[in-house]
């Protein structure tokens, strides 16, 4: 810890950075450190590390996400001592919801296996403060997805409409289909039951949603609606979507 922070108060005086390439491989994963937020009403948080991107996310007492940014991530070495730098980062309530963030965010670390300290806002005067969190890396754990279903609030469709629905995770497809069966109404429940095995917690989940009236277009390129998007894959979860001014739903799903 002294070492720490003998860095934090005079390395910046005499060091210049470099490139360091050697943690990159040792931080990919992901990674979870308990700190309560009473102002986001978190009690823990999380950084996953893919190449030279990054998730963060703060998490409330059940798990769900309450604060999500994501953007790039670089490696430097500053005389003896180790820095990340969070960069062209996007954040917001959820991952459907992000936007530009003015500001990079300069962390000096420490790695020890599996156990990641990260001295943040030392940088630079924040609302926040320094803080100092110590991350555990978490253990990849191999689970089932199963998207339960679609809820439709609202569609642009004005008579009876059918749906091709198609998910991906890695190289995992899975498509609902039901011939023949058509909706008259808005503020549906649509039962899917899609399973994907073999999937981690942070994981995206990609998918392509379609609307006609007419039965046999629905999962062809000749279809009335399309809306696309993904979701980051948690334990269990929903996500609303609004592709159109009149078109709303929510995808729910959860880890078995």
């Amino acid at each position: 810890m002294r070492r720490l922070l003998y860095f934090l108060l005079f390395c910046p005086l005499f060091s210049a950075p470099v490139l360091l390439a050697s943690d990159a491989k040792l931080l990919a994963g992901k990674w979870l450190a308990q700190r309560e937020n009473p102002q986001l009403h978190s009690s823990s948080q999380t950084i996953e590390v893919k190449g030279d991107k990054f998730t963060f996310q703060m998490l409330d007492k059940d798990g769900q996400v309450v604060l999500h940014a994501e953007g790039d991530l670089k490696l430097e070495k500053l005389g003896p001592f180790s820095l990340v730098r969070f960069v062209n980062v996007r954040g917001g309530e959820s991952q459907s919801n992000l936007e530009a963030v003015d500001d990079e965010f300069n962390c000096t670390y420490m790695l020890d296996g599996d156990t990641w300290t990260v001295a943040s806002n030392f940088d630079k005067e924040r609302e926040a403060g320094p803080t100092l969190d110590v991350y555990h890396r978490v253990a990849s754990k191999n689970k089932t997805l199963v998207i339960d279903g679609i809820d439709m609030a609202d569609t642009p469709q004005f008579a009876i409409w059918f749906l091709c629905f198609e998910a991906t995770v890695g190289d995992t497809t899975r498509r609902h289909y039901i011939e023949d069966k058509g909706y008259d109404k808005n503020q549906v429940k649509i039962p899917l039951a899609l399973e994907f095995p073999s999937v981690q917690a942070g994981q995206k989940c990609s998918f392509k949603m379609q609307l006609d009236d007419v039965d046999t277009d629905a999962c062809t390129d000749d279809v009335d609606n399309r809306s696309t998007g993904e979701f980051s894959i948690s334990d269990s979860g929903a996500q609303a979507y609004k592709p159109e001014s009149n078109w709303r739903f929510t995808i729910r799903w959860h880890l078995r």
